[in-house]
């Protein structure tokens, strides 16, 4: 078994054709099926079921795929460290829309400081896709929300969050004395996509105390809807971190609802087969201690 086997493989993973995936590496497709075949008997399993002329990953497939990809990012590494720069880092992290907006430049500034020459690119998206991303080893970390029962993964705390409901300073419920959930769930509701952690923590809650919500407005931008909430239209469910100023300043002022609990942690999340370098140690570091 020789990288050439595991680059072979990913490819014919990703496309489901040994044609294609031949085209895409400048093989010719009997070679492509031999590398394949030659992988399945070293291990003695199946990778693909061959299914009327389609192929279809079996479970050892998806295993090996967990771990092809990242001996390949880290051959790849290797490489590119040992021919070009030795002592140049790069590091690609994921970030939630709470961490890419109020905490990651804080992060990189620091990490700077003591790797000027670092090359940094930072991924903002929500939950789900940046998990796919470490799956894939297409991250080196991600900077979110708590992920419950993702095998594979691993979480380190760092920070404290919450989530803040807010409203226009003359909405009806900031004066009222007691707030429920079941107020907050007759208001127009102005709210994150499906599969933001926001949304997501949320929608848990509500379901705890036995309410369903509706939406009036979803948005990928928290910007649009904390502007939807100053103007009027709604009610904003937002992490605090993003509304904290507009709370600040009076243009918007939030609702506290009994016996509602929505404290959430902040961790950096790895995949368990990654190497974590030197430069990639001092970042998680610098989370901690920022």
């Amino acid at each position: 078994m020789t990288i050439r086997h595991l680059r072979i493989f990913i490819a014919v993973h990703d496309e489901l054709n040994m044609t294609v995936a031949a085209n895409k590496l400048f093989m010719t497709q009997p070679a492509v099926s031999q590398a394949i075949k030659e992988l399945e008997d070293y291990y003695g399993v199946l990778l693909f079921e061959r299914l009327s002329r389609r192929l279809y990953v079996t479970e050892s497939g998806e295993i090996l795929y967990q771990y092809a990809t990242h001996i390949i990012k880290l051959f790849d590494k290797l490489e590119d460290n040992l021919k070009e720069n030795a002592f140049q880092q790069e590091l690609t992290i994921g970030a939630n829309y709470t961490v890419g907006v109020a905490l990651v430049h804080k992060y990189i500034e620091e990490f700077k400081n003591l790797y000027s020459d670092a090359k940094i690119r930072v991924v903002v998206n929500r939950a789900s896709i940046l998990i796919e991303m470490l799956r894939k080893n297409e991250l080196d970390l991600a900077l979110m929300e708590e992920v419950l029962n993702e095998s594979g993964l691993i979480e380190d705390y760092f920070s404290d969050d919450r989530i803040a409901i807010v409203a226009a300073p003359n909405h009806h419920l900031v004066a009222q004395k007691e707030v429920t959930a079941y107020d907050i769930s007759n208001e127009p509701l102005l709210l994150r996509e499906k599969g933001a952690g926001v949304r997501n923590l949320f929608e848990q809650r509500m379901n705890e105390m036995g309410l369903s919500i509706k939406p009036y407005w979803e948005s990928t931008s928290a910007t649009a809807l904390i502007n939807a909430a100053i103007n009027k239209l709604g009610i904003a469910v937002l992490p605090f971190l993003l509304v904290k100023e507009h709370i600040a300043a009076g243009r918007l002022k939030e609702i506290k609802v009994k016996d509602m609990d929505l404290s959430r942690k902040l961790t950096i999340v790895y995949h368990k087969n990654k190497f974590l370098t030197t430069a990639m140690q001092d970042f998680i570091r610098i989370c901690h201690e920022s």
